[in-house]
């Protein structure tokens, strides 16, 4: 019995470390990016992106207060499309905001999730909304070298 659940716990450790490291491309992207609202920019920050980690520069030129929470996706573009990555994600969901004409800095680590990014051509998808508004999708897009 000892020897089984050794051999369970090494299965499973190895399992789980080639999940880590690999991205497996999905179906094309069916998000729609809002290209309607040009004062809600998504951008990478300068210096900060990592095959594993960023930070985000949310930033919001309204003038009504802008509402996030911490979920958000990556994408690879392959064959000139955007595709998802099959991964499973588990985020907290507390609700954040950025007030009218200012920007909040976002720092993500997807090593457990997405695993080191290969080189390629990606972007991060986040949701967005203004109170009492539909939702809408902005992204940053970035190269891994």
């Amino acid at each position: 019995m000892k020897k089984l659940i050794i051999v369970l716990c090494i299965t499973l450790l190895l399992i789980s470390g080639c999940n880590e490291n690999s991205n497996f491309i999905g179906n094309v992207s069916d998000i729609k990016i809002s290209n309607n609202n040009k004062d809600v920019l998504l951008t990478i920050k300068d210096g900060t992106l990592k095959d594993t980690t960023t930070s985000l520069i949310l930033e919001n030129n309204t003038n009504k207060t802008l509402y996030y929470d911490e979920v958000y996706e990556i994408e690879i573009k392959k064959d000139n499309k955007w595709h998802k990555i099959n991964v499973e994600l588990d985020f907290d969901l507390p609700l954040w905001m950025v007030k009218p004409k200012s920007r909040e800095e976002l720092k993500l680590d997807w090593k457990y999730g997405y695993g080191k990014l290969e080189p390629g051509e990606y972007r991060i998808v986040k949701k967005v909304y203004f109170e009492e508004e539909n939702s809408f999708y902005i992204s940053a897009e970035f190269i891994i070298k």
